[in-house]
């Protein structure tokens, strides 16, 4: 055994299907479905097991960006309906047909290759269109997409099922960059149905749009955080009860009692201002704890928030437990979950971090041993 073995991610997949049914109860009133996004492993959750959940849950089908995602999805028995969100990477296009997988695309280079790789296998690919209404990051602009829209009989191996687009600021409802998007993708829906084009699959809303903003929910929506358990901001967390789904637990392995005035880690940036008991906890940046969250954060031990202190190592942190009674090594330290009556969140750690909740979510998610819960 080693501490890497003692430092345990628990998943808990019940918690996965729990926000899954709350989020689906706020479509009643539209009709909408979820197109859940599980890239990035799941943001850490486990890409498969949280797939085989939703499936079981009803889902209408998944979002990634790798093959590979897909790929796993397929292999773990997942049958629904999976898009790539953000474009198929040339060479991919045989493993999109032979699985039956929905490539998202904003280029003309990619609906060209598309055509030619089905029209070889004698095959149709559905197909969604991207247009960007002001993230500015991947889609076609407005234009771009009305020219492509004039001419979908030169992709005649396609199918254009979907058009889509991404909410850049729907965290903050009062953001006006919102009514801006909101706006500009009902003026583009009009326009293609207009021209001929009635894409029979809607989407726009992420996690934040689907609580938001019922007016984006169209076809489909695609919560990604939610789904774990987190909430895409401040104002989000009114009105519905998520369950995060990831829980961080390691234990003390030492037990150290410097006098007042002695230093704690590198660079000496936190010193005692009493006789102390300093618990040593295995875990560091590079089991995803951020450095940046050095002198800052909080771990739970006997159900108590405990302060780290000194710079978080590599493979190691350290915690003040001076106002706890004898506490000794192999005590549990939990980093991101619930311990007795409180509850250290991935909001919490990100505040402390100085980052966002799917960055740690990811990270811990990905360097740690994960269990999952079932039951």
């Amino acid at each position: 055994m080693s501490y890497t073995d003692l430092n345990q991610i628990e998943i808990d997949l019940m918690a996965i299907r729990h926000n899954y049914n709350v989020l689906n109860g706020l479509l009643k009133s539209t009709g909408a479905r979820i197109m859940a996004v599980v890239k990035s492993d799941a943001y850490g959750h486990g890409l498969v097991e949280v797939g085989q959940t939703l499936e079981a849950a009803g889902v209408w089908g998944f979002a990634v960006s790798e093959v590979e995602e897909a790929i796993s999805l397929r292999q773990g028995g997942i049958t629904a309906p999976i898009l790539f969100m953000s474009g198929l990477p040339s060479g991919a296009e045989k493993e999109a047909l032979d699985i039956d997988l929905i490539p998202g695309v904003a280029e003309v280079s990619s609906l060209n290759t598309l055509e030619r790789v089905a029209a070889v296998r004698d095959k149709t690919c559905r197909v969604h269109l991207k247009v960007d209404t002001g993230m500015g990051r991947l889609g076609f602009s407005p234009d771009e997409l009305y020219r492509v829209v004039k001419k979908l009989n030169q992709w005649p191996h396609l199918c254009f099922e979907g058009l889509y687009s991404h909410l850049s600021s729907a965290d903050d409802p009062l953001d006006q960059v919102n009514t801006v998007q909101l706006n500009t993708f009902a003026s583009v829906l009009d326009q293609v149905r207009g021209m001929g084009w009635n894409p029979s699959t809607v989407h726009l809303a992420n996690s934040a749009g689907l609580i938001h903003f019922p007016s984006a929910h169209y076809d489909l929506v695609r919560p990604g955080l939610a789904i774990y358990g987190s909430y895409p901001g401040l104002q989000s967390q009114k009105g519905i009860e998520l369950r995060p789904a990831m829980s961080f637990r390691s234990e003390i392995v030492s037990i150290r009692n410097p006098a007042e005035g002695s230093p704690v880690s590198y660079g000496h940036r936190f010193y005692t201002k009493r006789s102390s008991r300093i618990a040593v906890v295995p875990v560091g940046y590079d089991d995803g704890y951020l450095r940046s969250m050095s002198n800052r954060s909080m771990v739970l031990i006997r159900g108590r928030r405990c302060p780290v202190v000194g710079n978080i190592c590599m493979k190691a942190f350290m915690v003040d437990v001076s106002l706890l009674d004898g506490v000794s090594p192999g005590e549990e330290a939990v980093l991101l979950g619930r311990q007795g009556d409180d509850i250290i969140t991935a909001e919490d750690l990100a505040q402390w971090g100085g980052t966002i909740s799917y960055e740690l979510l990811c990270l811990l998610g990905s360097r740690n041993k994960r269990f999952f819960k079932r039951e």
